[in-house]
């Protein structure tokens, strides 16, 4: 489900939606998602109930609502970007840097990404929604999939599973949501530089690595 045109605006009522998604998030994380109420969500935003529910009919409909808001940013940062990059190694590259400085970017004071980690906590959606949701998450397990397919056909890759290495890899790069700090001693830049040697050193054959390509 794509968002909709009252939603998609470029105007204060966008931002104010993606205000109520990571302040309604980060409240998911701490309290867990039964027990965060509307009322505690229009508090914490700074507006009142009726004002949720302009834009949102229900708890269940706002978890699907933080659900696509964080899959649209890993669409237009980092599937568009990677669909558009013919080179695989460099495709690959892009895909973990631009990701992990997607987590570490929306990081908070209490060291994680609460968007990022909401999008795995499908249980409180209803059946439909989370199909959807199954359906986003799996295309981009798709595109990381096929990417690492081309670099095999290309000789380029280490002797493992793509599958198993493309999930291991997506999980690498999610668990930053659960660890990074923006307070700590690397910058987002640093992180994304990091995991991409380790990613890269394990993944890709050592004469076939090039070196980093400055953007």
């Amino acid at each position: 489900m794509r968002p909709s045109k009252k939603d998609s605006k470029p105007s204060a009522e966008s931002g104010r939606l993606g205000a109520i998604y990571r302040v309604a998030a980060q409240m998911i994380c701490e309290k867990g998602f039964d027990a965060t109420s509307m009322n505690d969500i229009a508090e914490a935003v700074g507006i009142t109930k009726a004002g949720i529910y302009h834009h949102i009919s229900g708890k269940r409909d706002l978890l699907f609502r933080i659900m696509n808001f964080g899959l649209d940013e890993l669409d237009e940062e980092v599937i568009a970007p990677a669909r558009a990059t013919p080179d695989a190694e460099q495709r690959l590259r892009l895909i973990i840097n631009n990701h992990v400085q997607l987590i570490t970017r929306r990081s908070t004071r209490q060291g994680n990404n609460p968007i990022t980690i909401v999008v795995d906590e499908v249980a409180g959606l209803a059946p439909a929604h989370r199909r959807k949701i199954d359906q986003r998450k799996r295309a981009y397990v798709d595109l990381i999939r096929e990417t690492l397919t081309d670099l095999k056909d290309e000789g380029k890759l280490n002797d493992v599973d793509v599958t198993a290495s493309a999930f291991s890899l997506l999980g690498m790069i999610l668990w930053l949501s659960r660890w990074y700090s923006p307070e700590g001693r690397l910058t987002p830049e640093q992180v994304a530089e990091q995991i991409t040697s380790i990613a890269l050193g394990g993944l890709l054959r050592s004469q076939s690595r090039s070196p980093r390509r400055s953007a």
